[in-house]
């Protein structure tokens, strides 16, 4: 399933700052698992899928881990990744980033672009 662009993902003041939300959108049989990061006023979007192994990196309680307030890392195997462009940083993604998406930020609310 791919965003349409539009789609509101979150309102900026619901983000952690630094920090990762993911949210997760079902139509049907479809999912989409998103996360949104942000870092002061710089705000990106990636698939919620590790490249390494192609889990999602939330904890079971859903929530993300951000290190040092810089990187996001998947809790399955400890791969880590630039919260603000989603880079491998090390460990298992072996130079793998995150998939992006393309966002946009208007009246205070995140959108895909």
């Amino acid at each position: 399933m791919t965003p349409r662009s539009g789609l509101l993902l979150a309102r900026v003041d619901a983000l952690p700052d630094p920090g990762a939300i993911v949210v997760d959108f079902v139509e049907g049989e479809k999912r989409l698992s998103l996360i949104v990061t942000r870092r002061g006023a710089h705000v990106a979007a990636f698939f919620n899928r590790c490249p390494h192994a192609g889990y999602p990196l939330e904890r079971p309680d859903g929530r993300m881990v951000v290190q040092e307030g810089r990187y996001l890392v998947c809790t399955a195997h400890g791969a880590s990744f630039v919260l603000d462009d989603g880079a491998c940083a090390g460990g298992p993604c072996n130079g793998e980033g995150l998939t992006r998406v393309a966002v946009t930020v208007r009246d205070g609310a995140v959108f895909v672009a």
